[in-house]
């Protein structure tokens, strides 16, 4: 990984993937499985403007039960993962900014990377050189410390952008800087209560922030 060059690490879900009704899909079908409320879908909304703490307590997840049912999820997702896109413009923005050489792109998810890697098969997004995983769902920011640490990295020289209070905390927490978009799992309200560096509500605003001219 080069010095000069600045370090752009992605979350998946909400991020670089449509997944937020697939995601609730699955969260309903394990409903009766782990004993927690099912989601309504006019709730949907409501609940995009919760932190991830609040979002257990209002669903009624026993937070022991929270990596279990993450891991089955994610083993669920797999099969579905076809019908999932890209969100509007990404896929264009993002190119620009690969091609310009001046970026190194990486993926810090909590997905399975088996699930990622078809995904960015599937939607021919090859500019990333490495897929993070991690099974924290409450905070990555270990993961991103350790990501810092084998990389070498100066943390000021880092961004990590996500869609979540968690991936918002978990960044900022270790170091780095943040990057929130408002086309995931959190609202834009939700996102901006945790103080991003930024905040960004269309992928074109990322060229703004890392100009590929």
């Amino acid at each position: 990984m080069s010095e000069s060059k600045t370090t752009i690490l992605f979350d998946f879900d909400g991020t670089l993937a449509e997944t937020m009704m697939l995601i609730y899909k699955v969260f309903n079908r394990l409903s009766s499985v782990y004993g927690y409320r099912r989601l309504p879908e006019d709730e949907i909304e409501t609940v995009r403007h919760l932190n991830m703490l609040d979002f257990i307590a209002y669903t009624g997840i026993p937070r022991w039960k929270v990596p279990i049912i993450a891991i089955h999820a994610r083993r669920l997702m797999h099969s579905e993962i076809h019908a999932v896109h890209p969100p509007a413009g990404l896929v264009e923005v993002l190119t620009e900014i690969h091609e310009s050489g001046a970026y190194c792109m990486d993926i810090l998810t909590s997905n399975r990377r088996k699930n990622v890697l078809k995904f960015l098969a599937e939607h021919s997004m090859g500019w990333f050189d490495e897929v993070h995983t991690t099974r924290a769902i409450l905070s990555k920011k270990r993961r991103v410390e350790k990501y810092i640490r084998h990389n070498g990295l100066d943390p000021q020289k880092l961004y990590y952008i996500g869609d979540t209070s968690v991936d918002v905390e978990s960044a900022r927490h270790a170091g780095a800087k943040v990057i929130a978009v408002s086309w995931g799992l959190n609202t834009a309200e939700a996102l901006a209560r945790c103080n991003p560096d930024h905040l960004v509500d269309h992928p074109s605003q990322l060229l703004d922030i890392f100009p590929a001219g």
